[in-house]
């Protein structure tokens, strides 16, 4: 594998997507959201934190992904098995578009329901329209919102396979000159 000036500083830029990727999406899942449904008084007020700081939560992710995309398209455009380099370009397409299925297509719905619900949502009957729906988005919210921390710590396992392939790999030759035959005898 032929190294380049370029691949350090590619390096670097992976490896703070990856801790861009992975940091934000598992605080948020781990405590943020807990926390506020556990803390805050209503659901719905709790929903009203969360809203926007998951929304940030998938920019900063889509965002990871598509340098994670490019840095490991240069990262493995030689000498790298055909399965790793498949998996390290696939995975950050599909973080990216779990992202955005998240901030764009499931939390502005949830938003308007909450806002035109009659009342608050704990309120509501279990059987109520707006509250079977809330609850089938945030289940789908929740399934992408898996799928974007899969995608991210699945490259950071292939990112440390990729390391090790090169860490490895015997350094490329260099050009030495001929030793000479000081003991032949013939």
């Amino acid at each position: 594998m032929r190294a380049s000036r370029l691949d350090s500083p590619v390096l670097f830029l992976h490896l703070a997507a990856l801790a861009l990727a992975i940091g934000p999406t598992l605080f948020f899942g781990a405590v943020v959201a807990p926390a506020a449904f556990r803390v805050l008084p209503t659901r719905d007020l709790a929903a009203t934190l969360v809203s926007p700081v998951i929304s940030g939560t998938c920019l900063l992710a889509e965002a990871a992904f598509v340098v994670l995309f490019a840095t490991s398209w240069w990262l493995t455009r030689e000498g790298v098995p055909r399965l790793t380099r498949s998996l390290l370009t696939r995975l950050p397409v599909a973080g990216f578009f779990a992202a955005l299925v998240i901030g764009q297509l499931l939390i502005p719905p949830m938003d308007r329901i909450r806002e035109q619900a009659p009342g608050l949502i704990d309120n509501l009957p279990a059987a109520d329209p707006s509250r079977l729906l809330l609850d089938r988005y945030h289940r789908l919210a929740t399934g992408f919102f898996g799928a974007v921390l899969f995608a991210a710590l699945a490259m950071l396992v292939l990112t440390a396979r990729l390391l090790s392939l090169r860490h490895g790999a015997p350094p490329p030759a260099a050009a030495r000159p001929p030793v000479p035959n000081l003991l032949d005898l013939s």
